[in-house]
């Protein structure tokens, strides 16, 4: 097996000393851990001082119980530390403050041995308190904490990339500053991430100090640096990574001026200096800077002819002989010329020469041009049309895309899964707009619950639910209107009980509908407000029966079902395809009247599309994405139909029951027809809700798209070359495991222009790059060809990029993924961020693809 860096005895130092440059020359600019702390350093005055000291909480466990620890704050800001305080856990019989100032400075401590959990800043989602949101809080609600039931209102949840940690804190002004800091930490720590000159590779390498710098001493030794070879996937056999490390150390040690910048630790470290042939260097270590600069050496000495991909680029542009480049050269050579930016100005040039060139901001080296290559101003999904723009936002509903989910309550499969708060908030924080509620009859104690009806999944709370929804707008006031969508299977006393909570709890947040409507309002006009989707009226005028007949299809056998049935042996047939009709499910014939005044969308039953233009415009149709199918084959004319009724009307499209197992459906058919509301299943990490996360990450993630946002107005072929990687993560964003062997495929998900059945609408097409063995840290492609698309429907068409790790023998592990629509793409040579979840957390927020891009409109649709 080739490896990406089997280097031969020898080469690897005379490669090094063949582009060996000043240690100065190469880092005028401070390191990320530098510059960045020097940022969270600037706002250290708001943050609460006693969370330096260590702050006393009571941290809920995964079974519902609490237990006292310690909350307490580095004093570089980058992480937290979650302690005990019992003795026996900590060194010797040191206060607990000490301990973690041990981990933070100089002793050597492994934080599992002392029960401590770690966050860093990097890994914060979100944070929210003062009310059940998450699934260990959800457990401790059902427990009695000391004789007493849990008060909502003094919790706390931190969302990070590895779950939540829930603690009770019970003095309000330190719940509230506790909540204030984490956000001004994170706010602070992702703009200082923005900052031109701090390359994703630096970045990566802060994240991962804390990790394999087990003494803290900001060194890293030689086992540091293997540890920190697995931990960032750079494969090298450890001889060969010995010699490495030692030939480097070794020229550090001809550089006197250099060993001043390293920090003694003591008598310890004096008697390691014994030991050895290798000198000073190899037994303190090698700093950060250091660091950086080894592994640039290490990313040169495995290319052919000495160059990256970056510097490839550069000499086909500017030529071989030159160094660096002016303003002038950048404008037209590479911004006009090969990004397609024809407006491009001198102006727009001196701006990114300020952020990236050199210290004057008047040249452009090859160190700073492929700095900028990779970097977020550099995407290849146009920033422009990442912001959010509040002039486009003043259309009727009907208008956007309105990002959607289904059953939004579950965590898992449709049949046995967990119901929790936790996703309705999760589903809010990563922009879904459009929640949904199956609704039935409690008892008196628990009163409306929600959960899958005839299933084994667990019941919540509808109370539970509507706080969750009302602390969101709370914390975000503006945001636009949620919708909820209620599946009501309640009688009339819990209706007027649902009624009574939606009314008490979101007091002006739930909006009141007025009249019947001809057009719906729009999104900028209802900022801040809860919107009901649901059957408005009762008997014969919505059409709809006392039950819902469904079947179950069983072995191409159609079979009714009455009553309750075992869902636990079609989780694991093979052969059975269960429908979301599959069982009668009983709706009550009456909708109390306190429900209905303030439903605003009446959900009706479709009879055909000869009320598409007729009010009121706010009736909406409701189809699985199955009907939906049957319906687009059953008359030719449905299609031009569908796309009248969506310009006046909602429509909503929902997963079909066969999908017992959450998996999705390609949205993007049903964009083609107008439906606003595609509904997914939000838990499930797929393809589709990745495309559903790339689609809604236009303008700025509020969750509302419109439909006729600016496109290309005919068809359209793309080639795309792909270069590079940088810093892919491990699969699942896991700390460590094997060096990854990445691959990327690419995947256009379009819709034709024409087709005979709806089946044959969706167009998929696929292409793959060949496989690097051993190298997720700085994979490059050189030899591979560009790959054609042609997009027949660039308005609505999205683009994936899914890097994957090839496991000899094993199901291949997706590392991580994005999702562009082709609407936003931009040519030239750019940068591709992948995502986890839609969320850049953790070392997913490092990766990233350099890719050649041409886009060629051709053939107008007639």
């Amino acid at each position: 097996m080739k490896h990406f860096f089997a280097i031969v005895p020898g080469t690897m130092n005379h490669a090094m000393q063949s582009r060996r440059r000043s240690h100065s020359h190469v880092f005028t600019a401070t390191t990320p851990s530098t510059h960045i702390s020097s940022e969270l350093q600037s706002i250290k005055s708001f943050v609460l001082p006693a969370l330096f000291k260590g702050l006393k909480i009571k941290k809920a466990t995964s079974n519902g119980k609490f237990s006292t620890r310690v909350l307490t704050l580095s004093d570089d800001l980058f992480k937290l530390f979650v302690s005990r305080t019992n003795k026996r856990h900590v060194l010797g019989k040191r206060a607990l403050s000490k301990v973690v100032g041990a981990i933070m400075a100089t002793k050597e401590v492994d934080c599992t041995q002392l029960h401590i959990k770690v966050i860093d800043i990097a890994d914060i989602l979100f944070v929210q308190s003062g009310f059940i949101g998450s699934h260990k809080l959800e457990a401790a609600a059902t427990l009695a904490f000391r004789g007493e039931k849990l008060d909502p209102t003094k919790v706390v949840s931190i969302f990070h990339g590895k779950g939540t940690t829930d603690f009770i804190l019970e003095a309000d002004s330190d719940r509230n500053a506790l909540v204030s800091s984490i956000q001004i930490i994170r706010d602070a720590y992702h703009k200082a991430c923005t900052k031109p000159n701090i390359t994703m590779e630096q970045m990566l390498l802060r994240y991962a100090w804390f990790d394999v710098d087990s003494e803290r001493t900001g060194l890293l030794d030689l086992p540091g640096f293997l540890r920190l070879l697995r931990r960032i996937n750079v494969y090298l056999k450890q001889e060969e990574a010995t010699k490495i490390y030692r030939d480097y150390c070794l020229e550090l040690n001809s550089e006197p001026q250099r060993l001043g910048q390293t920090n003694r630790r003591g008598s310890k470290l004096q008697r390691r200096l014994s030991r050895g042939s290798y000198g000073y260097r190899d037994h303190i270590g090698i700093n950060f800077d250091e660091c950086i600069e080894l592994f640039q050496r290490i990313k040169l000495s495995e290319q052919t002819d000495g160059k990256l991909v970056h510097d490839v680029m550069f000499d086909q542009l500017f030529g071989e002989d030159r160094e660096g480049i002016t303003e002038e050269d950048f404008a037209q050579t590479f911004l006009v010329e090969k990004q397609g930016s024809n407006h491009a100005t001198t102006d727009e040039a001196k701006k990114i020469l300020r952020l990236y060139g050199s210290v004057d901001g008047e040249s452009f080296d090859r160190k700073s041009f492929g700095e900028y290559l990779f970097s977020s101003e550099n995407d290849l999904f146009d920033p422009a049309k990442q912001r959010f723009d509040e002039s486009v936002l003043n259309e009727s509903l009907s208008e956007y895309f309105i990002n959607s989910s289904h059953n939004t309550y579950l965590t898992g499969d449709q049949l046995q899964s967990k119901s929790s708060l936790e996703a309705y908030a999760a589903a809010l924080q990563r922009g879904c707009k459009c929640l949904e509620l199956d609704c039935f009859d409690g008892d008196k104690v628990a009163g409306v619950v929600v959960y899958h009806s005839y299933t084994a999944t667990s019941k919540i709370n509808f109370r539970d639910i509507i706080l969750v929804v009302k602390n969101y707008i709370i914390a975000k006031p503006t945001t636009l209107p949620i919708i909820l969508s209620l599946d009501n299977h309640c009688s009339t006393p819990f209706q007027e009980m649902m009624a009574s909570i939606l009314k008490k709890e979101l007091g002006e947040m739930l909006y009141h509908p007025t009249s019947t409507l001809d057009r719906l309002p729009s999104p900028r006009d209802l900022a801040g407000k809860v919107l009901l989707k649901g059957r408005r009226t009762s008997g014969k005028d919505d059409g709809l029966s006392e039950t819902t007949k469904t079947s179950v299809d069983m072995n191409d056998h159609r079979v009714s079902f009455n009553s309750r049935i075992s869902f636990a042996s079609l989780l694991t047939s093979g052969n059975r395809h269960v429908s979301s009709d599959a069982i009668e499910t009983p709706l009550t014939n009456k909708i109390a009247p306190e429900l209905a005044e303030i439903t605003t969308f009446n959900t009706v039953r479709f009879n055909d599309f000869s009320s598409a233009d007729t009010p009121p415009a706010t009736d909406m149709l409701s189809f699985s994405e199955s009907k939906f199918l049957r319906m687009f084959n059953q008359n030719e004319q449905n299609a031009s139909l569908w796309k009248i009724n969506n310009r006046k009307h909602l429509m909503r499209i929902y997963p079909s029951g066969t999908r017992i197992h959450s998996s999705n459906f390609n949205p993007v058919l049903h964009w083609s027809q107008g439906c606003q509301m595609v509904a997914l299943n939000y838990q499930t990490d797929d393809s589709e809700m990745a495309v559903n996360d790339g689609r809604f990450r236009e303008n700025g993630g509020c969750g509302y798209v419109p439909k006729s946002l600016k496109s290309y107005p005919g068809k359209l072929n793309l080639k795309i070359k792909v270069l590079a990687g940088s810093c892919l993560p491990h699969p699942f964003g896991e700390p460590c495991g094997e060096v990854t062997s990445p691959y990327v495929i690419l995947r256009l998900h379009d819709v034709r222009a024409t087709a005979q059945k709806s089946e044959e609408l969706l167009k998929i097409d696929e292409r793959k790059t060949e496989t690097i063995q051993d190298n997720g840290f700085c994979p490059q492609w050189p030899d591979t060809k560009a790959f054609s698309f042609e997009v027949e429907n660039p308005g609505i068409a999205m683009l994936e990029f899914t890097a994957l790790h090839h496991d000899e023998g094993f199901i291949d592990d997706k590392m991580c993924r994005t999702a562009i629509p082709v609407r936003c793409l931009r040519q030239g040579l750019r940068s591709v961020q992948f995502y986890d979840r839609n969320s850049q957390h953790g070392s997913f927020a490092f990766a990233r693809l350099l890719v050649s891009v041409e886009i060629e409109q051709h053939i107008p649709w007639k």
